[in-house]
């Protein structure tokens, strides 16, 4: 079974590899000029080889009576002929029918042979201009988010401009009108800041979500369709085999061994020779920065200095929740259909030498036809989610970010892009998932790639999952986020060794797909209060190490109160006494605190708060060495601390920095 995707090999590859899938086209209209000239052949072939027979019958049957009596014969033979002219006969009938097998043959070659490659041509370049769409579509997109970044920072530029002026006015002439313009300035100007260090976040995201999803889907829908080509044109070159065969036993070896190097020519065979001549050393843009204004601000904090700016980011936090919740349903529908073609996909790979190509191909365009407006459903979804991220994970501690107050009206909707993410609903109670730095949460983030490697086997020796569908591994994290998992679709085990096994030797390496299911938090309508006072309002489920599940029901004490980050420490009695962290939300403390806390049971809130900075940074120690096998991964030798920014998801993999380099590393092979 074929491993192999130029979509993980070469990353960045989209303009090369359609010139190659082009080149692989355009051929085909070579290979239907050689059957037609072919047919030309076979036709004047038949031709003269009729004619020749022809002439060869009346000169047999002047001869006839010669050749088997003599010139004087005392008794003329009749109709008889001698066993020597019978037998010529019988050689100039085969032979003329043979000549009329060779004109079939041509008929058979102009008609089926050379119209099937045509239309073979026809029917994938029509799939090449939809695949080139697609991709062109994803990069609109985001050259769109940069665009869109430029306009923010220029914004800012200017705000800061507008506030040093207003700022001069006042100092030299400090009149209660020119204070309030240099208040309205300044208001104007953190705004400006604000917006643009979102944008910046969003352009980052969908930075990383073009190169490590987009183009690589893209690349890999130009693989799948030359593979279609190489399917489809064998097909036909073992029907003009066949047709040839038919004529005669004594074509028959030479076509026969040409019909095994046919057979041998599997459409992965291509695909490595086109990936062993393209490699190339290939490194990942770096990421956008915040650029202070030359005039005023010098850092990457956000600016909420007054209730203007928080009801600025509340109204925003609002609209991108909504937008994200109505993506949210949108792509997991899509995501059920790009599982199953994925697996269908692979059933069909499992064989080469008997892969069905129709079925292929209609898998393909299927997969076509849904994974274009997934992608956009997913990039509007990721740019919510990046909104949300960055103001929760910005605001100051102590500011209330509730926005059940706020009213996503349908002006503010109409005015907001899909960069900028909106929805005329206000916030609603269902499930999101907040994300980590570039991309925990996001249905296709950055390393999701790697996970998607399971179903379309991008890579060689990896059986992770690719459209993982779609267990995160995340990559470089500005912030610590902590969310609820949704749901996703089973995928069949992999048959690579398991990593993760306790053994003293160095363990086996393979990557395998971890079937995960969601283990979301759990609403339920009854309360128990403990003696303290206090008392667990909904059921919660652990999601990281650092946290413990918890019961309506369970005695709980207070380790440590909320200090902002909305997660609390506290001590599970019910359960022998563990200690750890559960939305606060999720609570009730009956000690006086400053944290945030559901003091009388409520609906449940629709995914636990992000975790911000102050969560200690966790590491993990290298126990073997491991050298890296692909670009995504990294090298580490024994001793090695290695700074953890997304831990395994059950693919025994661990995303972590070490050096300032970042990159994959075998979960097995650290404690």
């Amino acid at each position: 079974m074929s491993t192999l995707s130029i979509g993980n090999e070469l990353k960045d590859s989209f303009g090369e590899t359609s010139k190659w899938v082009q080149y692989n086209l355009k051929w085909l209209l070579e290979v239907e000029a050689f059957y037609k000239e072919r047919s030309k052949l076979e036709k004047e072939y038949s031709d003269k080889l009729q004619a020749l027979t022809a002439e060869y019958f009346n000169k047999k049957s002047v001869a006839s009576v010669p050749l088997g009596v003599g010139e004087k014969p005392t008794m003329t033979p009749g109709s008889i002929e001698a066993a020597s002219v019978v037998a010529w006969n019988e050689i100039l009938t085969q032979t003329e029918l043979i000549a009329r097998d060779h004109g079939k043959l041509a008929l058979d070659f102009d008609k089926t042979i050379s119209a099937q490659v045509n239309g073979l041509y026809t029917k994938l370049d029509m799939t090449m201009t939809q695949i080139t769409g697609f991709f062109n579509d994803m990069d609109k997109k985001k050259n769109g988010a940069y665009s869109d970044l430029e306009k923010g920072k220029k914004y800012y530029d200017d705000s800061c401009q507008n506030m040093e002026l207003a700022r001069s006015k006042s100092t030299k002439s400090p009149n209660d009108r020119n204070k309030k313009k240099l208040a309205d300035k300044e208001v104007a100007m953190n705004v400006a800041k604000n917006d643009y260090l979102i944008k910046i976040s969003q352009a980052n995201r969908i930075k990383d979500k073009y190169y490590f999803q987009d183009i690589p889907e893209a690349v890999d829908l130009l693989q799948d369709l030359n593979e279609c080509r190489t399917m489809f044109l064998n097909d036909i070159w073992k029907q003009a085999s066949q047709l040839e065969i038919t004529m005669g036993g004594n074509l028959q070896k030479r076509l026969t061994t040409a019909d095994e190097v046919v057979k041998q020519n599997k459409p992965s065979l291509g695909t490595a020779m086109f990936i062993k001549h393209n490699v190339k050393n290939w490194k990942e843009p770096s990421d956008f920065v915040f650029k202070p204004s030359p005039i005023w601000h010098d850092d990457e904090g956000f600016i909420v200095s007054g209730s203007v700016e928080l009801k600025d980011l509340k109204v925003k936090l609002a609209e991108s929740q909504s937008t994200y919740n109505q993506m949210e349903d949108m792509t997991q529908s899509e995501l059920s259909k790009l599982s199953k073609y994925n697996k269908v996909k692979q059933q069909l790979k499992s064989n080469e030498d008997s892969m069905d190509s129709k079925r292929f191909y209609e898998n393909l365009k299927n997969y076509l036809s849904v994974v274009s407006g997934f992608t956009s459903h997913e990039t509007i979804k990721l740019l919510s989610e990046v909104r949300i991220e960055s103001i929760q994970n910005n605001v100051p501690e102590g500011m209330d970010l509730n926005v059940d107050d706020i009213k996503v009206t349908k002006t503010r909707k109409n005015r907001t892009s899909i960069f900028g993410g909106g929805s005329s609903s206000s916030n609603t109670n269902r499930h999101h998932t907040s994300t980590s730095g570039k991309s925990e949460g996001g249905l296709l983030s950055k390393f999701t790639v790697k996970n998607l490697l399971a179903i379309d086997s991008r890579k060689p020796n990896d059986s992770g999952n690719h459209l993982g569908l779609f267990n995160n591994n995340s990559g470089s994290s500005k912030s610590h986020s902590r969310s609820t998992s949704h749901a996703t679709p089973d995928y069949e085990e992999s048959s690579s060794p398991d990593i993760n096994s306790t053994s003293t030797s160095t363990p086996s390496m393979g990557r395998s797909r971890a079937n995960t299911s969601a283990t979301s938090h759990t609403m339920t309508s009854t309360t128990s209060t403990s003696g303290n006072g206090n008392k667990v309002l909904f059921a919660y489920e652990k999601q990281d190490d650092d946290e413990i599940s918890v019961q309506p029901g369970d005695i709980i004490d207070l380790v440590e109160k909320d200090s902002g980050s909305g997660w609390t420490s506290v001590k599970n009695i019910s359960q022998g006494g563990i200690i750890g962290l559960v939305p606060t939300t999720y609570i009730k403390i009956a000690e006086p605190s400053t944290s945030t806390t559901h003091n009388s049971r409520g609906p449940a809130p629709s995914v636990p708060p992000p975790r911000r900075n102050t969560v200690a940074v966790r590491t993990v120690t290298a126990q073997y060495a491991y050298e890296a096998q692909g670009n995504d991964e990294m090298n580490i030798s024994p001793g090695d601390v290695i700074t953890v920014i997304r831990g395994d998801d059950g693919s025994g993999w661990t995303f972590g920095e070490l050096n300032g380099e970042k990159g994959l590393v075998p979960t097995s092979y650290c404690n």
